[in-house]
């Protein structure tokens, strides 16, 4: 992904201001931002970029009995609807509308669940784990907390969300479309995560090569 050409085709069609959520990821979406060819979630996305996650987040599931998976944001699930669900009670909720809708309608015949909400907002159903992946990379410090606060008031028991663990500090979104986080660093300061999935992600030619998945206990995080 070009992320110079994101970050100048987003302020083109949201302005350098701060939009609401739903707006603002509504373009992302419509317009196809990202440039994901697979994905409008974008190429870390695409079946190629998710393969190590389709491969541990089975058993990941299946060693700490979740029964709930509750997908914030759940983008257009074209890599996460590759899984057997099975038993496990599968949530999406996205803040951009149609994305529920298209879903809705095309996974209907699977175990899969949808409905629109504001992660930073909106209350949230109660879940054994809570999957947060590349979402609060694009939000800035203030809507991080509120989001942490809303997962933490579901009542859920653990989150599993993105993390670059070599990156050596943390910046406010600012002007960008994006930036790396690593969640052990301040101003978050995590405790180390029981479990942490490395998706061997490959773009920008192995520049982020230590995007990973941090596994907390949602009690256990203070931000």
């Amino acid at each position: 992904m070009n992320f110079s050409r994101v970050t100048a085709l987003l302020r083109r069609i949201t302005g350098r201001g701060h939009p609401a959520p739903q707006r603002h990821f509504s373009r992302i979406y419509e317009q196809n931002v990202f440039g994901g060819q697979e994905s409008r979630s974008g190429t870390g996305s695409s079946l190629q970029q998710t393969e190590a996650v389709r491969q541990m987040l089975p058993g990941l599931l299946a060693e700490y009995a979740v029964g709930s998976f509750l997908d914030a944001p759940c983008g257009d699930c074209h890599w996460i609807a590759e899984l057997d669900w099975g038993t496990v009670k599968y949530t999406g909720v996205d803040v951009v509308p149609a994305l529920i809708q298209a879903n809705e309608v095309r996974l209907a015949a699977r175990r899969m669940k949808f409905a629109p909400a504001d992660l930073c907002a909106d209350p949230l159903p109660r879940a054994d784990l809570i999957f947060c992946r590349d979402c609060w990379v694009h939000l800035d410090f203030r809507q991080i907390r509120a989001c942490l606060e809303n997962f933490r008031g579901s009542g859920s028991g653990y989150l599993l969300t993105t993390t670059f663990t070599a990156w050596p500090r943390n910046r406010d979104l600012g002007g960008r479309i994006w930036r790396p986080l690593n969640l052990q660093a301040p101003p978050f300061s995590f405790p180390p995560p029981e479990k942490l999935l490395v998706e061997g992600c490959t773009e920008e030619s192995g520049r982020y090569a230590d995007k990973s998945l941090g596994f907390w206990r949602l009690k256990d995080l203070n931000f």
